[in-house]
């Protein structure tokens, strides 16, 4: 009971992080909660978690505008899932189970932030990391068996952040060389337009219906995008090279911020881009997987993740190209990994033997 409450106050917390990071602010200031609409602080009695909600009918008391049902979302989450780690861990002491229960909501923010914006803060990562990372020192049992030590906890446990920043960045290197090119030459110039698109603003260039992303493309530092005898209707000049960085427009010898522009258009006779087929945020999350459930758990997240995804990409006939988050899945899998993994993965290899 007392660490579903806990939960709840942590839900409310992730909240905070949820909004402000996406939105490039600080989580620190300001300090007190505010209205998203009208950005009035919010005074305690009126910031309670789910009760809060619950009592304003889901909307804010400054300026009687509607709120998000991912606050309440979030905060019950967070409150049944402390509740039940602590049901499912009853044998391990209170602060093994805080710091799993902590790991977890750290993996919820990953979950929830990377499939809204696509992006993944390190400093998240690195704070879910870390939880992960302590409770293999007093859980041992998670990344190896019941007979470890705590040392030996903690040792296994940096085997599995090493193994899974390992793994991930050489699936990624072998991934942009197979997947992460893309070149289209044309016979004659064709049209080409960059816009915004979808609700989290993501940039979108069309060239003679081929679809180009910056979620996508600039997924690294390592991405480029270049048009080749190409013109831009917004500059009148001569044919040249025109290239886009993920906050500039380089004409020529002149660089123009995109913020200047509503839409940029024009005529281009190739295309060249290069991208990373798996985003570097998915290597931090796998840190995150391998601090809390060891090599075994980062191998098992990305099998399982890998199938998801495919599942998800069928569902939502996400076609190729298209940027999709890995992280999710990831998440998801690595949950399944500490409820029943081990079991699971059991029981597969009984069945093909």
């Amino acid at each position: 009971m007392l660490l579903a409450l806990v939960g709840a106050c942590i839900g409310s917390f992730l909240n905070v992080v949820l909004y402000r990071i996406p939105h490039g602010m600080s989580v620190n200031k300001p300090r007190r909660s505010f209205c998203p609409t009208c950005h009035s602080l919010i005074p305690w009695y009126l910031n309670l978690p789910i009760i809060s909600w619950i009592m304003l009918r889901g909307k804010s008391a400054c300026c009687h505008k509607p709120i998000s049902p991912r606050y309440i979302i979030m905060e019950l989450a967070c409150c049944l899932m402390f509740g039940g780690i602590a049901f499912y861990f009853d044998y391990e002491s209170f602060i093994a189970q805080l710091l799993i229960a902590l790991w977890a909501s750290g993996m919820l923010v990953i979950l929830v932030m990377d499939w809204e914006y696509m992006i993944l803060h390190p400093g998240v990562a690195l704070a879910t990391t870390g939880c992960g990372l302590a409770a293999s020192v007093f859980a041992p049992m998670l990344v190896g068996s019941t007979t470890l030590q705590a040392w030996e906890g903690l040792l296994w446990g940096c085997v599995g952040i090493l193994t899974g920043y390992v793994i991930f960045r050489v699936v990624a290197t072998i991934g942009k060389l197979a997947l992460g090119r893309h070149h289209y030459r044309f016979s004659e110039p064709k049209r080409w337009e960059l816009h915004q698109v979808g609700e989290n603003l993501d940039i979108e260039l069309v060239v003679d219906g081929h679809s180009l992303r910056w979620t996508l493309i600039f997924a690294d530092r390592r991405g480029s995008l270049i048009l080749e005898n190409a013109q831009v209707d917004q500059m009148p000049k001569s044919a040249c090279t025109v290239q886009f960085t993920p906050t500039h427009v380089i004409v020529g010898d002149s660089s123009h911020s995109l913020e200047g522009f509503d839409v940029l258009s024009g005529t281009c006779c190739a295309v060249s881009a290069k991208h990373a087929a798996m985003g570097t945020g998915d290597a931090w999350i796998a840190m995150a997987i391998g601090a809390m459930c060891g090599w075994q758990g980062v191998v098992f997240s990305l099998v399982v993740g890998s199938y998801i995804s495919i599942l998800h990409a069928l569902i939502l006939r996400i076609r190729r190209g298209e940027p999709m988050p890995f992280g999710p899945a990831l998440v998801l899998a690595a949950y399944f990994w500490i409820l029943t993994g081990p079991q699971f993965l059991e029981w597969c290899l009984n069945l093909f033997s």
